[in-house]
């Protein structure tokens, strides 16, 4: 069962170029739902212990790397 992910700042539906991209690329890309699901559950596990060295780093970088992947060609074609 495939689980609907929601969050502001990827919305598909939104009034933002940027941010509806994002969402866009989270709905349809596999690579980058991949990291968001891998951030999401670096935060949990981080978030149920009281104290780690962990911090979803890397998680958070991979992430921001296969959204801006996804999101170059598409984002701010308005501004050229």
């Amino acid at each position: 069962m495939e689980e609907k992910i929601t969050v502001r700042m990827f919305d598909k539906e939104s009034t933002d170029q940027l941010t509806r991209e994002r969402g866009i690329c989270l709905a349809t890309d596999c690579n980058v739902r991949k990291y968001f699901l891998e951030l999401r559950e670096c935060t949990r596990r981080v978030t149920k212990k009281p104290f780690t060295a962990e911090t979803c780093h890397q998680e958070t970088v991979d992430l921001i790397e296969a959204l801006d992947k996804c999101i170059s060609n598409k984002a701010f074609m308005k501004i050229r």
